[in-house]
């Protein structure tokens, strides 16, 4: 028996590769410019890191520990009513370094399982499902925990929920408060249903907490974080087509708040945009919650991608995406503050990623991605880049023959900018140039600048200044920057 869960998502044919139309705006009312996209994006390496799931409707759990491996638990459906829970670590550049099954032969699990930090310094899942036992306390579809240690190989199926009632098998999501107690909050329609602990109970003994968005919304995607005073907050977008359609957010602890909605991100008669998968939002460490959502327009399911800082009055418009062809908006935090935006392009079948500044107050360049080989459609996005480096996981079902979705995943690094004081110069005489290097707008110090032979260091301006002789040859000479842990850069400098 296929199990019934809330939302649905329609399978995108992919399409021909075209040119983007627009290069959109790189800051609210500030057009982006051509030095924002890149002349040539870097080869990116994918990797298959899950077996065919058989499953379109998915949305894998990632973790980041402090190891810096990635961890992704995924579901997968095996044939004759039966369904498993799988794991899949990741190292650097994409390495697949293992992968296991959780629970097998289920009758049913989530299509959504969570990772949470568990205790003593391991992993926690946070999944629904039904183990298929007659008269196991388990045969039902409540909100169950697993844990792991670090490594994340070998799994324990704890005693006790986290509902009192059965739970969705999508449309869920989980965080841990301050102190690392999860929380897990799941779709019921015109409601979003949350719960704190784990009890000893199945199902729960303590209460599910409710927060209620209207008799004629219709709650999506839900996506839980927890902000830096330690308030847990929740995104959703609702789907009814009156005036409420769009993207909101509000705090859950320690206490409700008011719900708000994004700006310009539905309305009564606009297209639906929903994102067919988690809401894209965010906490960074520095302060401050971050919704990543398409804009309708009367015509465009999506005109133009949003970040939106919750509480202020704008959003940004992130560069490159006023196509009016993204989707599967995905976020992540960087490191040092810094805040990822991934999202797939359906008419140029390209995945986009642009990374903002250390203050999230602007953004660098937009880096293109070609998705894993042999595509046939693309189902869901995810990011995480809270090591650095941006891991980027895709859902993709391939054009080969008897192929099912799976899970495919490949590394971005930030990039550099460089850029000189002088594009052009005369050999007639000694001459000098200063170049910045930055990153996303930041001044990058330490960075090896390499110019005519010689090499330099930027300074905490990020600059380094080289001197042109006279009589150096005609033509164009590359300017390349460089740095441990960043996609290198180069600027062209002509000397007549």
């Amino acid at each position: 028996m296929r199990w019934v869960t809330y939302g649905f998502r329609s399978a995108v044919a992919l399409t021909a590769v075209v040119s983007l139309a627009a290069a959109g705006t790189a800051h609210a009312g500030t057009p982006a410019t051509a030095a924002q996209w890149p002349a040539k994006a870097p080869a990116q390496k994918w990797t298959k890191i899950s077996g065919d799931t058989g499953l379109s409707i998915a949305s894998a759990g990632l973790l980041r520990t402090g190891d810096g491996r990635l961890h992704v638990v995924w579901p997968s459906y095996d044939g004759n009513g039966l369904y498993s829970l799988h794991y899949s670590t990741i190292g650097g550049k994409a390495k697949l370094l293992s992968t296991g099954t959780i629970f097998s032969k289920w009758g049913a699990v989530s299509e959504y399982p969570r990772l949470v930090p568990g205790p003593s310094g391991g992993i926690r899942m946070v999944f629904t499902g039904s183990d298929n036992q007659g008269g196991s306390p388990f045969d039902n579809t409540d909100m169950f925990t697993a844990t792991s240690d670090a490594a994340g190989q070998s799994w324990t199926l704890v005693h006790g929920s986290m509902s009192t009632t059965s739970v969705p098998l999508t449309d869920t999501s989980a965080v841990t408060e301050s102190g690392g107690t999860p929380v897990a909050a799941w779709s019921v329609t015109t409601a979003l249903k949350y719960h704190v602990g784990v009890d000893g109970n199945i199902p729960s003994v303590g209460p599910d907490e409710t927060l209620g968005i209207g008799a004629t919304g219709v709650l999506e995607g839900p996506t839980l974080v927890r902000a830096k005073d330690g308030g847990v907050w929740a995104a959703w977008f609702n789907s009814s087509g009156l005036s409420n359609q769009g993207y909101w957010v509000d705090q859950l602890l320690p206490k409700q708040g008011s719900a708000v909605k994004a700006p310009s991100s539905g309305g009564k008669n606009l297209d639906n945009n929903q994102p067919g998968e988690a809401t894209a939002f965010v906490a960074r460490a520095q302060g401050g919650e971050y919704l990543a959502y398409c804009v309708p327009s009367s015509t465009r399911v999506c005109a133009h991608i949003n970040l939106w800082k919750v509480g202020s009055a704008k959003a940004m418009t992130v560069p490159g995406s006023s196509t009016g062809s993204a989707q599967n908006v995905a976020v992540s935090q960087g490191r040092f503050g810094h805040l990822w935006v991934a999202w797939y392009d359906r008419g140029a079948n390209k995945i986009h990623v642009v990374r903002t500044n250390a203050a999230a107050t602007a953004f660098g360049s937009v880096l293109t991605l070609t998705p894993p080989p042999h595509l046939g459609v693309l189902y869901d996005v995810q990011a995480e880049g809270s090591a650095g480096p941006l891991d980027v996981i895709a859902l993709v079902q391939q054009s080969t023959a008897n192929s099912t979705p799976s899970y495919w995943d490949t590394q971005v690094l930030p990039a550099l900018r460089i850029k000189g004081s002088k594009a052009s110069v005369s050999n007639g005489k000694s001459s000098t140039i200063t170049f910045t290097v930055t990153d996303a707008g930041d001044a990058v110090s330490g960075a090896t600048v390499r110019f005519l032979g010689v090499k330099a260091k930027t300074n905490a301006k990020g600059q380094a200044k080289f001197t042109i002789k006279k009589g150096t040859p005609k033509g164009s000479h590359a300017a390349t920057a460089a740095k441990t842990g960043y996609a290198s850069a180069s600027f062209t400098v002509k000397v007549t």
